[in-house]
């Protein structure tokens, strides 16, 4: 008795070790694709799922258990500058049946990933002791990593390997399971080794038979229809990945939507571009920061904020009014920031990244989320005669920048195609300055026939550099397209040089009748990027290359020989007038670029109306998915219930014949019971074999009124209400 347990319980966690393993491979792309953390909390959850249903624990106090842990987990990464958690919840909950995803807390996001993980768990367990299958979520699984490898930037290739092994072994163990029990063979490790053996041996056969054999390379290009599936898939994931500001950037590319969605608002004299981050590392893909710890300087209200950015002087210092509308755990930034002045939170610290720049407010050392502050600034204004001094061979006697700062920032990728570099000293080896090659290729953009736009984008291939891909293939794209490549190009020809993200200045929305500072109101569509280029002498110097957006010219000044400087004479005035031209022609450019891009949108939107192919966005697809999905396994499973039921009422419409009904009856008991009359074997004697089973007297009854009906002529045909609730009783009792 004591070997049948050991081997019963040896064979279930091993099931169960693998059911794990499956589960594992879902989860790993998912946290990947969405940016989540917390992987080692979900695979604890995954566990006490599967342990639960291992040990067979009551099902309320499993489901207590469950639900605990879900709360913990929601109180655990719950933050405190979302507000009150039961507040937070609330609005994410009125956030789900808005429709508006952006403004759900992580913590319920996190709780309806729980959920669904919980209800994977109990159908794989369902499908294992139940029907002792699980083809079906093997199959599942294949095609969904498959999915993943064609249509997102996940590599599935090992995973499905590691699927196909784990699903056969699955399925054989299940399979020696069913064999063993329809033959009556003893559950005995000797018996369990001669069938388990080969099947491992086969596994392992067919995995270094699939290694080592050659292998076709795949085929570039996919069949037309195939390919528009892949656009309009890559279309729809990154129109949600790309609105507004995200914190990773590691994978650049891909289209998106506008989004007028309000992010903050600013009070100030001019419009102000808005600073978050600069990164420093380019992999070929995206951004990412450079691996090494990360340094910060603390400080606290009215303290001068320690920077490498210069600043204006003095009697420049003016205050900006900040109020949020998204919640961020950073602080956007003007340049030339001064001091964080105020908030709507007192208690706070705060500290700056040395390296990015990023500014976050903290309460004992975790970042939260201000929505009210100010911030002084002096705006700087840039000599162009120290601009026009600068030159690439003054960059390492610049002690102002240290050697690792150099280094860093002059980072490229080995395998960088050579083009760029050649192509970045071709546009600027005719210019002297720094400054001066900086703008030839801001100027290159504008001229080349490079196209703004935020569709049609695509993500690079395996092989392709980004960079180079927007350079020489496309030539169209977005910030991001024409920020990166104005960062590398300048670092090719020895410049260093930073990729800044943030906001670009809004829109403006009145003016403040007490300040008489106008009011600019900044969206998801103002998410932006730029460039920092190090000038030798002068510092930092913010840049914009994309094409339709006005830029930094105004912080551009001649140097001043006096403290009271002469009024401008009038080549001082027409140059003026030609920058406030050129800042008009650009932003004429800018709104014909929006115009275009909202004709598009409503262009395609007719055309999709007319085609009745509204496409949803990929949060309504992968949910809808969902839902489809467990619909229709909760279908099958229940498939005996609902389909009796089914037979149950088309019978009461009908008033079918006893016939009729003791047929389908017949065929009920043989499919669900594997009651099947024998030959030769009387009506009378079925019918006490199978009440003796289903412990019920309902079977003799309804065969005594069918003999009548067969062997009795005189006797009149039975109506549906004569036998409908014995033929209902035994219709039910098949179901178990």
């Amino acid at each position: 008795m004591e070997n049948k347990q050991l081997i019963k319980w040896g064979k279930l966690l091993f099931l169960y070790v693998l059911i794990f393993l499956m589960l594992r491979e879902w989860l790993l792309p998912i946290m990947e694709l969405t940016d989540t953390g917390y992987y080692g909390l979900f695979i604890l959850f995954i566990l006490i799922c599967l342990i639960t249903n291992l040990f067979n624990l009551n099902p309320w106090l499993s489901a207590c258990i469950k639900v605990i842990y879900i709360i913990w987990f929601m109180l655990f990464i719950h933050t405190p500058e979302n507000g009150p958690f039961i507040n937070s919840f609330i609005e994410s909950i009125q956030a789900i049946f808005t429709g508006d995803w952006t403004s759900i807390d992580n913590s319920v996001k996190s709780m309806l990933f729980l959920i669904l993980l919980w209800m994977t768990v109990y159908l794989i367990h369902h499908w294992l002791t139940i029907r002792r299958s699980i083809m079906l979520f093997f199959i599942i699984t294949v095609l969904f990593l498959a999915l993943l490898d064609v249509f997102t930037t996940y590599n599935a290739e090992t995973s499905i390997i590691r699927v196909m092994i784990i699903g056969l072994l699955l399925t054989g163990v299940l399979f020696v399971e069913k064999l063993m029990s329809e033959y009556g063979m003893k559950a005995s490790v000797g018996n369990y080794s001669k069938l388990i053996v080969p099947l491992l041996l086969m596994i392992i056969a067919s995995t270094l038979f699939a290694f080592i054999m050659p292998k076709k390379e795949a085929s570039e290009n996919l069949p037309a229809p195939i390919q528009e599936v892949v656009k309009w898939a890559n279309s729809s994931m990154n129109t949600t990945g790309k609105i507004g500001y995200v914190e990773n950037d590691d994978k650049l590319g891909g289209d998106f939507e506008t989004d007028n969605a309000p992010v903050l608002n600013y009070e100030a004299d001019e419009s102000q571009y808005l600073r978050i981050e600069s990164k420093s590392t380019y992999t070929g893909k995206g951004w990412e920061r450079a691996a090494k710890d990360v340094y910060v300087n603390p400080f606290v209200y009215k303290d001068v904020i320690k920077t490498d950015l210069p600043r204006g002087l003095d009697d420049t210092t003016l205050i900006m009014p900040i109020k949020m509308d998204k919640k961020y755990n950073f602080l956007v930034q003007p340049y030339g920031v001064y001091q964080v002045l105020s908030s709507n939170e007192k208690d706070n610290g705060f500290y700056r990244e040395v390296e990015s720049g990023k500014i976050r407010a903290v309460v004992r050392k975790e970042p939260i989320t201000l929505l009210n502050y100010n911030v002084s600034y002096r705006a700087p204004i840039y000599s162009e005669k120290e601009l026009d001094k600068s030159r690439i061979e003054m960059i390492k006697k610049d002690t102002a920048l240290s050697k690792d700062e150099r280094t860093i920032n002059l980072q490229v990728p080995k395998n960088l195609p050579k083009s760029v570099s050649r192509l970045a000293l071709e546009i600027t080896q005719e210019q002297e300055s720094v400054y001066d090659k900086a703008n030839a290729i801001v100027e290159y953009f504008r001229t080349a026939g490079f196209e703004y736009s935020r569709v049609n984008v695509g993500y690079p291939t395996d092989g392709e550099d980004y960079v180079a891909r927007f350079l020489f293939d496309t030539q169209v794209g977005y910030c991001d397209n024409f920020s990166t490549s104005m960062a590398i190009m300048m670092r090719t020809i020895g410049v260093p040089t930073r990729w800044v993200k943030g906001f670009s200045p809004g829109d403006v929305n009145g003016t403040n009748p007490d300040t008489k500072m106008k009011n600019y109101v900044v969206t998801n569509n103002n998410a932006h990027s730029w460039v920092e280029v190090y000038i030798p002498n002068v510092g930092w110097m913010p840049f914009e290359p994309t094409i339709g957006f006005g830029g930094f010219d105004n912080q551009i000044e001649e140097e001043k020989e006096t403290a009271s400087s002469a009024p401008q004479n009038k080549a001082d005035e027409l140059e003026q007038k030609k920058k406030e031209e050129q800042q008009k022609k650009e932003k004429e450019q800018q709104d014909k670029l929006k115009k275009e891009e909202q004709k598009k949108e409503t262009q395609k939107k007719e055309v999709e109306k007319n085609k009745d192919t509204s496409a949803p966005t990929i949060i309504w697809v992968i949910v809808g998915t969902l839902l489809l999905v467990i619909v229709a396994i909760w279908l099958f499973i229940k498939r005996h219930t609902w389909l009796m039921k089914l037979t149950i009422w088309s019978y009461n419409k009908k008033q079918v014949s006893l016939n009729t009904a003791y047929n389908k009856l017949l065929r009920y008991l043989k499919k669900h019971k594997q009651l099947i009359r024998e030959e030769g074997e009387t009506l009378a004697d079925f019918a006490k074999r199978v009440d003796m089973q289903l412990n019920t007297t309902d079977m003799m009854h309804l065969t005594l009124l069918m003999e009548q009906e067969l062997y009795d002529p005189n006797a009149k045909p039975k109506h549906w209400n004569d036998f409908k609730e014995y033929w209902e009783n035994l219709i039910n009792k098949t179901r178990g």
